[in-house]
């Protein structure tokens, strides 16, 4: 039976080494968790055949240890970080510890800046705030709060769920629009393909034989000279107008206005109202029921908004919370639901507006799933019918010119 080493720690947080004989290595790991330990580090022993193998095997994975940071690293090392104190470790201890089990040298440096920072007398929301850039605002905000409640360990789990909840959205909304767009790329490249290549051809070849071409073969010929002739000036006119409209969107004002066009724009536009909604309930929700107030609340969602026209409304409700306006009547603005502030009216007169949230955030993320669902039903067909139109039409005119051909030009 193979044997493992292990280093593992009890629920009072000493360490402890040894080995064991178990079937596989998750066998091995079950076990251990069946006792109650630990696990910081499990590995096979040795004398077993496979540890060349477990070697050869890490070695290819530290091929990635100089990869960046992800969402999926930042929420691993948080639920790391809430499971070990809720176990009773410090702070300190559990830092030590996920520092030993990260592969990444980009987080190895973090986890040791931020372990430094705490033994040098520093909170764990101030080793956050140092490093900005690889932590939110509300993974911060979360901390600081709960720093204050001693509910440290249930932060950081919201703060993971928090993480899993975005990158869950961004990955909808991507997957959602990927679809569309390779299809209309597809339709463009069809129909680029049929003015370049085959018209041309097929003109060529009608024209030597000097008959006259049916209506619809002579639309598609004089189409495709417009093409040839005007094809340049027009490439260039497309990629001086995408080139503006990225300059715009990098503009701060280009930026507004480019924003509040797409949420006109017909079921993207609801598409990306409703994905704002779930985004400004869900953090809303999470940070007021862990005891962050409702102007930090507002101020952080505003900086999580992905539309400038959504960032402009949370800001303006904050300042209006500043002048003493309740939260309801602060968010009514276009770019809301009216069914929202009535909802939000509700539970701040309940005294229940985190759980009103959440629930609120339940509902158009169900809502969102049903749009995307409406979008991919409503863009296949249509697609289908634009280019199976384009190259029906291609057909019929072709058909209509080998007719008249045949039929000897008359």
């Amino acid at each position: 039976m193979p044997q493992f080493q292990y280093t593992v720690m009890d629920p009072s947080g000493r360490e402890s080494r040894g080995t064991l004989d178990s079937d596989s290595l998750a066998a091995a790991a079950s076990s251990l968790r069946e006792q109650g330990y630990l696990i910081v580090d499990l590995s096979a022993g040795a004398g077993d055949s496979s540890s060349s193998l477990l070697g050869r095997i890490t070695a290819l994975l530290n091929v990635g240890t100089h990869l960046p940071i992800t969402t999926r690293d930042r929420v691993f090392l948080l639920r790391q970080l809430a499971l070990m104190l809720r176990n009773g470790l410090t702070i300190f201890q559990a830092l030590d510890v996920s520092l030993d089990q990260s592969r990444k040298v980009q987080m190895v440096r973090v986890i040791r800046e931020m372990s430094e920072w705490i033994q040098s007398g520093h909170s764990l929301s101030s080793a956050l705030k140092q490093q900005r850039r690889i932590f939110s605002a509300i993974t911060i905000s979360l901390v600081e709060s709960a720093e204050a409640s001693g509910e440290l360990d249930q932060a950081l789990s919201r703060a993971a769920e928090s993480l899993e909840r975005r990158q869950e959205l961004r990955r909808q909304l991507i997957t959602s629009l990927t679809y569309p767009t390779v299809v209309v790329l597809t339709s463009i490249a069809v129909a680029t393909f049929l003015v370049w290549k085959v018209i041309p051809k097929f003109a060529a070849f009608l024209s030597r034989r000097g008959i006259k071409l049916p209506w619809s073969t002579q639309l598609l010929v004089d189409f495709s000279g417009y093409v040839a002739r005007y094809g340049t000036p027009i490439a260039l006119g497309l990629l001086l107008l995408v080139a503006i409209v990225v300059v715009t969107f990098m503009t701060p004002r280009g930026r507004k206005v480019l924003d509040a066009i797409l949420l006109k724009i017909l079921v993207v536009g609801h598409l990306l109202r409703v994905a704002e909604m779930v985004r400004f309930c869900r953090t809303m929700s999470i940070l007021l029921s862990s005891g962050v107030t409702l102007l930090e609340s507002l101020q952080i969602t505003s900086r999580m908004a992905t539309n400038r026209s959504y960032r402009t409304c949370f800001e303006s409700a904050a300042t209006q919370i500043l002048e003493g306006r309740d939260l309801a009547s602060s968010i009514r603005h276009p770019v809301i639901p009216h069914a929202v502030s009535h909802i939000v009216a509700v539970g701040e007169q309940t005294g229940s507006l985190s759980e009103v949230l959440q629930d609120l955030g339940q509902f158009y993320e169900k809502e969102m799933q049903a749009s995307i669902k409406k979008m991919a039903a409503l863009v296949e067909p249509v697609m289908i019918l634009i280019i199976g139109g384009m190259v029906g039409f291609v057909y019929f005119a072709f058909f209509q010119a080998v007719f008249q051909l045949a039929a000897g030009g008359r």
